[in-house]
C-alpha cells in the first residue's frame, strides 16, 4: 500500500467530474458519477491498509483505524458544517437557513444519506432548493461503511478466511441487485441508499484483495485497462443526464471505469504511455491531495450564491465560484486538513475528536435556531390576524372569491406595489399549509394501491369519486368543504407524482392508475372529478389523451364526469419569493405560458366535445394585463392570501377560501 500518485490524479478526476457537474458545464451532465469513483477507490484504500496491517501486526486495530479516520475527514467536515452554517444564516433567509441548520446536524452525524433519502420520498419536497449541505450525503455512506467493514473483514481474517474474494462478490452481486431493483421502485432512495452504493465499495475491497495477482499482469494489459477504465468514466460523465436512471446498472459503467484504472496501476512494467503515468502529472497530484477539501466546498460556495442572488447564475460566475471555492480548499488542507491530519494525538484525546465537533456543529445550529425562531414567530403572528378562511365553519354562508380579487392583483403587480405587510398562510411554514389524506388513504411511494376511504359526509349515499394526483389532493379542502354542507361521501383515488401522462405507462404509476379506474368503477359513483397536472407538461398530447380516456371510461358507470382545469402555479419558490429583499407584487408574479393556456383549453374543449362537465380554475388565479387579452399574470398573493405552497400546489387557505367559488362551478358543471 505505498502511495500511488496515479490515485491521487483519478482522485483530481473524480473530483473535477463532480465540480463541473454541479457547475452546470454542458458537456459533463453526467459529472455526478465522479462520486461513484470516490466510492471504489474508497473500498480499495481503506481495504488494502487493513490487509497490510493485518499481513504486518496479525491483527487489525480498530481503534487505530477509527481514529486515523477521525483526523482524516472530521475537522475539515466541521469547518465547512460550520462556516457554511454561519454564512447561510447571513446570506439566505430565515427559512432556507433554518433548514440548512438542520441538514447540518443530520451531516455532523454522517447521516445525511439518510436525511436526504427521506427528504427525496416527499414528493412534495421537490422542487426546494437544493441544501448546501446536499454533497454529505456521499462521506455519510462512506463512514458508514467504515464504521461496519473493518470488524466484518476482521473476524474472517482471525480464523484465516482465505475466501474473502468470494464474501466480497456475495455481499457485492446482492448490493448491486438491490440497487436495480430499488432504482425502479424508487429512485431517490436509491440514490442515498447505503446497500444500494455497497457494490462499488465492495468492488474496490475485492480489487485490494486480489491485488497480488494483479501485479502479475503484463504491461500491456494494464495499458489497455487504464485507457479503456479512463474512457469508461468519461462516457459516463458525458453521457449520462439527471434522467439517466441511477445508480442501478447505469453505475456499472463508471464503477467499473475506476476499479480497471486502479487496477491498471498495479500491472507490472509501467510505460510512459500508461494512464498512470498522466494521472500522475504535478498538476493532478495537486489537485488530488486537495480533492476531499475541494469536495466539501464547491457544493455550499455554488449553492449559497445561487440562492442568495435569487436566479439562475450564468456559467461564468459558476466557475469563478468553483475557483473561490479551490481557493478555501487550499486554506482548509494547508491550515487544518493537514496539519491535524499529521499529528499523533493520544488515543484518548482523538477519540473526543468526533464529539467535539459535532458538539460545535450543533452549538452554532442551535444560535442560528434562535434567531430564526424569533423571525418567525413575527410573520407567524401577523399571519394569525387576517382570518383565514378555515377558521369560517362550513355550516356559515361565505361570499365567493370575487375575480374583482385577482384583477385587482395584477394590476398591484403591473404598478410594482409592495408586498401586504402581512399575509396568511405565514412564510415561516408555508410547505405546512396543505392538505393531507388521512393514513393508508393515498398510496405511498413504490405502491399501488390503498385502502377505500369514505370522506366528507362518509354515511352519505350521494358519492363522489375523486381520481388523480397531487393536484387532486391539492383541492380536496374546498371538496371537502363543499362535500360537509351538502352532503356528499367522497372517496378519493389519489396517488401524488403519478400525472396524467403516467398513467398509461407499465411502471408504478400504470399499475396504480388501472388499480384505481377498476375500484372507482366498481364503485358506480354518482359524480367523478378528473384532477391532474398538465400545466407542466411540454407535450400537450401527452397530458390530454390520458385525462380524455379516463373521463370517457368513467361516464360509463357514472351519471357526472366532471375534469377540474389545472392551475399555471408559480416560477418561483414562494417562499424564497415572499423572503426576498426588495420583494414586491411583481417580483412574485408569474406569467402562464402558451404551453399551458393550449393545453387546458384542447382539454376544456375536449370535455364539452365529449359532453363532459369542466371547471376551469384559471381566472381564480390569473387575469389580463393592461392591453392583453391572451396573456395572464399569476399573481402570488390575493386579497393577502397566498395562493401557492410551492411551484406547482395550491394552498390550502386558499383553497378554502375557493371553496364557495368551487362549489359553485361544481353545480354548474353537473347541472348543465
Amino acid at each position: 500500500m505505498a502511495h500511488r500518485d496515479d490515485i491521487q490524479g483519478l482522485r483530481a478526476v473524480a473530483v473535477l467530474l463532480v465540480a463541473l457537474g454541479h457547475a452546470g458545464v454542458p458537456f459533463l451532465s453526467g459529472g455526478y458519477v465522479g462520486v461513484d469513483v470516490f466510492f471504489v477507490l474508497s473500498g480499495f484504500l481503506i481495504t488494502g491498509i487493513l490487509l497490510a496491517e493485518f499481513a504486518d501486526r496479525g491483527r487489525i486495530s480498530l481503534s487505530n483505524f477509527y481514529l486515523r479516520r477521525a483526523r482524516r475527514i472530521v475537522p475539515a467536515a466541521a469547518l465547512t458544517l460550520v462556516v457554511t452554517d454561519i454564512a447561510g444564516h447571513h446570506l439566505l433567509n430565515f427559512v432556507r437557513a433554518r433548514e440548512a441548520v438542520n441538514d447540518s446536524i443530520w451531516s455532523a452525524l454522517f447521516a445525511a444519506n439518510v436525511h436526504f433519502a427521506r427528504q427525496g420520498s416527499d414528493y412534495f419536497a421537490q422542487g426546494q432548493p437544493p441544501s448546501p449541505f446536499l454533497h454529505f450525503w456521499s462521506l455519510a455512506v462512506e463512514e458508514q461503511f467504515y464504521f461496519v467493514w473493518p470488524s466484518l473483514l476482521a473476524l474472517p481474517l482471525a480464523f484465516r478466511f482465505r475466501r474473502l474474494l468470494i464474501f466480497l462478490v456475495a455481499v457485492g452481486a446482492a448490493s448491486l441487485a438491490w440497487s436495480i431493483h430499488l432504482t425502479a421502485a424508487s429512485p431517490a432512495t436509491a440514490y442515498f441508499s447505503t446497500f444500494a452504493r455497497a457494490w462499488e465499495l465492495a468492488l474496490g475491497a475485492a480489487l485490494a484483495v486480489a491485488a497480488p495477482h494483479l501485479r502479475r499482469a503484463p504491461g500491456r494489459v494494464g495499458l489497455a485497462c487504464g485507457w479503456l477504465g479512463l474512457l469508461a468514466i468519461g462516457y459516463a460523465a458525458s453521457a449520462y443526464t439527471e434522467s439517466t436512471s441511477f445508480p442501478g446498472s447505469a453505475a456499472l459503467v463508471p464503477a467499473a471505469g475506476a476499479a480497471l484504472v486502479i487496477g491498471a496501476g498495479l500491472a507490472a512494467r509501467q510505460t510512459a504511455l500508461d494512464v498512470g503515468r498522466v494521472l500522475a502529472l504535478a498538476p493532478f497530484r495537486y489537485l488530488g491531495d486537495r480533492s476531499y477539501a475541494f469536495y466539501l466546498w464547491h457544493w455550499p460556495v455554488l449553492i449559497l450564491a445561487t440562492e442568495y442572488a435569487g436566479r439562475g447564475l450564468p456559467l461564468g460566475a459558476r466557475l469563478g465560484l468553483l475557483a473561490f471555492a479551490f481557493l478555501l480548499s487550499m486554506t482548509s488542507y494547508r491550515f487544518v486538513e493537514n496539519p491535524i491530519r499529521r499529528m499523533k494525538p493520544t488515543l484518548r484525546v482523538g477519540g473526543l475528536l468526533w464529539p467535539a465537533t459535532a458538539t460545535a456543529v450543533a452549538l452554532v445550529a442551535v444560535i442560528i435556531l434562535v434567531s430564526t425562531d424569533r423571525a418567525a414567530a413575527r410573520l407567524d403572528a401577523a399571519a394569525a390576524a387576517v382570518h383565514p378562511a378555515q377558521l369560517v365553519p362550513a355550516s356559515q354562508p361565505v361570499k365567493t372569491q370575487s375575480l374583482d380579487a385577482v384583477v385587482a392583483a395584477v394590476r398591484q403587480a403591473e404598478r410594482g406595489a409592495p408586498l401586504p405587510s402581512s399575509v396568511t398562510p405565514s412564510p415561516s411554514n408555508l410547505r405546512g399549509d396543505f392538505y393531507t389524506f388521512p393514513d393508508g388513504c393515498s398510496p405511498g411511494p413504490g405502491k399501488t394501491s390503498s385502502k377505500i376511504c369514505r370522506l366528507g359526509d362518509a354515511r352519505s349515499s350521494k358519492t363522489i369519486v375523486v381520481i388523480g394526483d397531487s393536484h387532486a389532493e391539492m383541492w380536496m379542502p374546498p371538496i371537502l368543504r363543499m362535500a360537509s354542507r351538502d352532503g356528499w361521501a367522497v372517496v378519493p383515488f389519489v396517488k401524488p407524482r403519478c400525472i396524467p401522462r403516467s398513467w398509461t405507462s407499465k411502471g408504478e404509476c400504470g399499475k396504480w392508475y388501472r388499480w384505481a379506474t377498476r375500484r372507482a368503477s366498481g364503485l358506480r359513483p354518482d359524480v367523478t372529478l378528473v384532477i391532474g397536472s398538465w400545466m407542466a407538461v411540454w407535450k400537450p398530447p401527452r397530458a390530454i389523451e390520458p385525462v380524455r380516456t379516463l373521463a370517457a371510461t368513467m361516464k360509463r358507470v357514472s351519471p357526472g364526469v366532471i375534469v377540474v382545469g389545472d392551475v399555471p402555479g408559480q416560477k418561483r419558490d414562494p417562499t424564497d419569493c415572499l423572503l426576498a429583499r426588495r420583494a414586491t407584487m411583481a417580483t412574485c408574479t408569474s406569467e402562464a405560458t402558451r404551453v399551458q393556456l393550449s393545453t387546458n383549453r384542447t382539454i376544456a374543449a375536449n370535455a364539452r366535445k365529449d359532453g363532459i362537465g369542466f371547471v376551469d380554475t384559471l381566472g381564480w388565479f390569473c387575469a389580463h394585463p393592461r392591453g392583453s387579452s391572451t396573456r395572464y399574470l399569476c399573481p402570488l398573493i390575493v386579497n393577502k392570501t397566498v395562493t401557492c405552497v410551492d411551484r406547482g400546489h395550491i394552498s390550502r387557505t386558499y383553497g378554502l377560501e375557493l371553496a364557495p367559488e368551487f362549489r359553485l362551478a361544481f353545480r354548474r358543471a353537473l347541472f348543465s
